[in-house]
């Protein structure tokens, strides 16, 4: 399996989805979801967040799944 095929893909994905992904609960996924710079999070007319959305989460928070050396 190449490095690629690992990588989560940018889809809808609801906070259990990547509460998955990040292996943390829900309401801990939540609240790491506040940080996230223009991310809107509370009063959501949608219960999923697009692949743009999942993008910036990625962004910030980092892909899961991956290690970074520091």
């Amino acid at each position: 399996m190449q490095h690629s095929d690992k990588l989560p893909k940018l889809t809808l994905k609801g906070i259990g989805r990547l509460a998955e992904e990040y292996e943390t609960s829900y309401k801990t996924m939540k609240k790491m979801l506040l940080t996230v710079p223009n991310l809107e999070v509370k009063n959501r007319k949608v219960r999923d967040y697009s692949p743009k959305e999942v993008e910036m989460i990625y962004s910030h928070l980092g892909v899961p799944g991956i290690e970074y050396e520091e």
